[in-house]
């Protein structure tokens, strides 16, 4: 019996001062989009401000079999990992895998995307086979045995739950329930490297017509900032919009999580745009390093020759989802303080 879920990992390491590290994997960059050292490194900017805000930990997951034992009984779960190749498009699956403790790993490429996209992020998936034998009268607690190993393990210890699958099975007479859950593992993203939707990947010089890839050049009038838009695609890959987490603290466009409702004077409603996977266009929100005020990471659009930073609002949504941060998102310091979702769009420089 195989089920699918939907889940988030992600990984190239990077080390923070908080427990959460976020892992670039750029083994599926076929068409060189990071050979741009610059550009990576941009990138790796984004996924450590991210780290640093986030102080959760992670238990490093040593197998992908879990096996509970009640006398002559064993039952086994057996997962397998699946992501997006960043590049083709194609599923890659890992039948065997391990994670690090406290890391996160992300697929990065790019590929040309239409429309007005910049980049696209989301999770990955995970899947098992279950299977048993034994006595029947043994049945129950060999599984409930196996439910136990693998929560452990492919829970990871966090609060944050990607997916979640319940079902039973039977040997014999006995018929036994069992419900498995996975926490942040992995996630996949890619970046627009097609600015004029001809189909044709872009050379050298049109892309940096289109995209500022430099975190340290502040004046880009016209082109696309690659840090917020890596950041954005981050946060989708950590399990904003997908998760299960996520799908939890929202009823359609209105936010049930304590964290962010407090932040917007107590109603959720409203909160996310239509898509249910960011928060509405235009909302602002306060810069968690200088106390600016700006139009939060994760609304649906960036404007060009802008750049975003990490805002309250992003980290109250992800606090909700059970992510911890730094500082720790509480209603009363909200409150004193005053305070895929796959697609991140790209709209024409405006008058603000």
């Amino acid at each position: 019996m195989k089920r699918k879920l939907q889940i988030a990992l992600l990984s190239v390491s990077l080390q923070s001062a908080s427990a959460f590290n976020i892992a670039i994997d750029y083994s599926n960059d076929s068409t060189n989009f990071f050979d741009n050292l610059t550009a990576r490194a941009t990138l790796e900017k984004a996924a450590a401000d991210l780290s640093a805000a986030i102080t959760s930990s992670l238990a490093p997951v040593t197998t992908d079999v879990y096996t509970g034992t009640n006398g002559s009984t064993t039952s086994t779960f057996d997962w397998d990992l699946t992501y997006t190749n960043p590049t083709t498009g194609a599923a890659v699956t890992l039948d065997t895998f391990t994670a690090a403790a406290n890391t996160f790993t992300i697929y990065v490429g790019a590929r040309p995307i239409s429309g007005t996209a910049l980049g696209q992020g989301g999770i990955g998936a995970a899947g098992f086979s279950f299977g048993g034998s034994g006595s029947g009268s043994q049945w129950t607690g060999a599984v409930a045995a196996a439910e136990a190993a693998s929560n452990a393990g492919m829970g990871r210890g966090s609060n944050v739950t990607f997916n979640s699958a319940s079902d039973s099975a039977t040997l014999g007479s006995s018929t036994a329930n069992y419900n498995v859950r996975t926490g942040p593992m992995i996630g996949n993203m890619w970046f627009d490297n097609d600015s004029n939707n001809d189909g044709s990947i872009d050379d050298t010089v049109m892309l940096g017509n289109y995209w500022n890839f430099d975190y340290a050049n502040n004046s880009f009038a016209g082109k696309n900032d690659f840090y917020s838009v890596a950041l954005h695609e981050i946060i989708h890959s950590i399990g904003f919009s997908g998760s299960e987490s996520w799908d939890g603290e929202h009823s359609g466009t209105t936010w049930l999580g304590s964290s962010a409702v407090a932040l917007n004077g107590g109603t959720g409603s409203g909160l996310l745009a239509s898509d249910e996977a960011h928060i509405v266009s235009g909302y602002s929100s306060t810069r968690l390093d200088t106390g600016a005020v700006q139009e939060a990471v994760m609304d649906p659009s960036l404007t060009q020759g802008t750049r975003k930073y990490l805002t309250q609002m992003d980290l109250a949504m992800l606090h909700d989802m059970g992510y911890q941060v730094v500082p720790e998102v509480n209603t009363s310091a909200l409150l004193a303080v005053g305070l895929g979702g796959l697609l991140w769009f790209r709209r024409k420089a405006v008058a603000r």
